[in-house]
């Protein structure tokens, strides 16, 4: 055991931990959505962005100490980069699990990892190991599996926008690479507030009406406060010690969890070919982070 834990890369450790726990959070996101299901998507996307804002305000201002700029030079744009693609994100999530399974939607997610592969050699020049090549042809064969088992006339639109939301997440993390330990928080406040905005415009546009019966706001801004807002606050701090392709990778635990819960709570079947993709992506995840706790390079 000793030689264990003295191999045991403890910034690793701590980078995997809070990737955990923001993926868990954001598994539960799920109960929600399915509970609001008389909504319309930007009902839900206009009171979830409030509490995210909230979530990522009050961490600038009780961790960080600051949440104004003094002047236009140190405006944080690449903090506002992450939010414009944290905000797409948030956006496409909600939908592709209105319009598909749950375990469809969140499996087509798993495509992130490797678009931040891509995005992290292109841009911030990362050098990733050879075997994370083992880990993404996993998940490329687990992506087959959820395309073949899906609908092609109900689940393909949810299914599309959800990698949509892939891209948009994973640019999002590789963004939050490139942006100072100190202004992290500012990227999920930009997204929680352009996703306010950009809710608010859908709703005036399309007629919606904004005001909904008090206690499903409440269940809305709860599920922003504890789910969404909370757990992306633990991925992008988990950026401070992980490469961007390990915090999409161990964000992959929100697939494994999304589904149990509508299964335990709802009854929502998994379709075979689902729960074959859910476990080779549950491999890759434990392969992945045990290969990277153990590593001390």
């Amino acid at each position: 055991m000793k030689g264990i834990l003295n191999n045991v890369n403890l910034s690793s450790t701590y980078g995997v931990a809070l990737a955990l726990i923001g993926a868990s959070l954001l598994s539960l996101e799920v109960l929600f959505l399915r509970s609001l299901y008389n909504f319309h998507g930007f009902q839900i996307l206009f009171y979830r962005s409030i509490s995210v804002t909230i979530v990522f305000v009050l961490y600038q201002i009780f961790f960080e100490k600051r949440i104004s700029f003094s002047n236009t030079e140190l405006f944080p744009l690449r903090a506002f980069v992450t939010g414009i693609f944290l905000s797409l994100s948030f956006f496409c999530y909600v939908f592709s699990i209105l319009n598909t399974s749950v375990a469809s939607g969140l499996l087509m997610l798993s495509v992130a990892p490797l678009i931040s592969v891509f995005l992290s050699r292109l841009f911030l020049k990362e050098k990733l190991p050879k075997n994370i090549l083992i880990v993404l042809t996993l998940i490329f064969f687990g992506m087959i599996l959820i395309f073949l088992s899906s609908n092609p006339l109900s689940q393909t639109f949810g299914n599309i926008i959800a990698l949509l939301g892939s891209f948009f997440f994973a640019s999002s993390i590789v963004c939050s690479r490139a942006i100072k330990s100190n202004e992290i928080a500012y990227g999920g406040m930009f997204g929680g507030l352009l996703a306010l905005i950009f809710a608010a415009t859908l709703n005036i546009y399309f007629e919606i009406n904004i005001i909904i019966e008090f206690k499903y706001a409440v269940i809305i801004v709860l599920m922003g406060l504890i789910t969404t807002g909370a757990g992306m606050l633990f991925l992008l701090l988990s950026t401070k010690y992980l490469l961007a392709p390990y915090v999409s990778l161990i964000a992959l635990a929100e697939v494994i969890l999304a589904p149990i819960w509508t299964f335990l709570f709802f009854n929502e079947q998994i379709a075979r070919e689902e729960f074959l993709g859910g476990s080779l992506i549950l491999v890759s995840l434990a392969y992945i982070s045990l290969n990277k706790l153990l590593n001390k390079k």
